[in-house]
């Protein structure tokens, strides 16, 4: 086997290891690639995708670099360092960029993704969807620039427009988590439950591990006059959650956000169980007991937060 036919093979493997979430397995494949052949842009590229996964982005930022230096016109390596500039917050590189993406290789979806939330960042939702239009008009199918489609018509407070435009997503892609999810949410505030109860129900059965969703379809089944189904449900994800003091916060504030206190004030309560020490869970309870009325209960967790701060 020559030089370019190992190497080869290990890219392969390393992009398997990749795409498995192996990411040390992945790193080290990457690593050995790049000792044999330092300019192996495809290498470079892949490891930085790796370190932008793992939230490292100076390195990611490193990696790109070498990988522009050595194929400056490559769209896929412009897109990746643009998304990246996103992520950091360097709005103006990151337009640059994916611009030059955009115009090199307009079939690389992600670059008019990438693009688009810069501008979303930056509060131009209409230059946001004017991208993500630009983007459809080269696939017409692409199921993420659907959902985002729909998502910018959620921040421009369409719903009924947003909800057609996640229901093509999901036509284009029937596993389409972030669609489903997304369109749970617009039908539940359309008032449209059967439709919404369908959503979080999709969602449940590919992915009983997302509680955030599973709180949703409780309140939901609340709302819809499901009391004994909501409360299985509810009990359900509190059993199967992880015991730590933040997952519990977070579903006491999506409950609060969802307008079921006394089920986010349970949610605290298991917080302040798990782990006595954080101010954050009392302030929080106490915050909750607070707008039920509690006022002793409010009381006790207030003074419990002031001691450990």
């Amino acid at each position: 086997m020559s030089d370019e036919d190992a190497i080869n093979e290990l890219l392969k493997r390393g992009i398997s290891h990749h795409e498995a979430d192996e990411v040390v397995e992945a790193r080290n494949i990457y690593v050995e690639i790049l000792e044999r052949d330092p300019q192996n842009h495809k290498a470079l590229d892949l490891a930085g995708l790796l370190c932008m996964q793992c939230d490292e982005l100076d390195a990611a930022a490193d990696f790109f670099t070498s990988a522009i230096e050595l194929d400056p016109e490559s769209g896929r390596y412009l897109c990746h360092a643009g998304t990246l500039e996103l992520h950091r917050g360097n709005f103006a590189r990151a337009i640059e960029l994916l611009k030059k993406a955009i115009s090199n290789d307009p079939e690389i979806s992600e670059s008019f993704l990438s693009l688009a939330l810069v501008y979303r960042s930056e509060k131009k939702i209409g230059d946001a969807i004017s991208v993500i239009e630009n983007g459809l008009s080269h696939d017409p199918d692409n199921s993420r620039l659907l959902t985002w489609r729909g998502i910018l018509e959620v921040d421009r407070e369409d719903l009924p427009s947003a909800a057609e435009f996640l229901h093509q997503a999901i036509n284009a892609d029937n596993e389409n988590i972030e669609a489903m999810v997304t369109l749970g949410n617009v039908m539940m505030e359309l008032d449209e439950l059967d439709i919404a109860e369908r959503c979080y129900v999709s969602v449940k059965e590919r992915t009983p591990g997302d509680l955030g969703t599973r709180c949703r379809l409780s309140v939901l089944l609340k709302r819809m006059g499901k009391r004994n189904e909501s409360v299985t449900e509810l009990e359900a994800v509190f059993s199967e959650a992880p015991a730590e003091s933040d997952s519990f916060n977070e579903m006491a504030l999506l409950l609060e956000t969802l307008g079921n206190n006394d089920d986010a004030i349970v949610a605290a309560e298991r917080a302040v169980a798990l782990d006595a020490r954080n101010a954050a869970s009392f302030e929080l309870l106490a915050r909750l007991h607070g707008k039920a009325g509690n006022e002793e209960a409010a009381k006790d967790a207030e003074e419990r937060a002031s001691a450990l701060s």
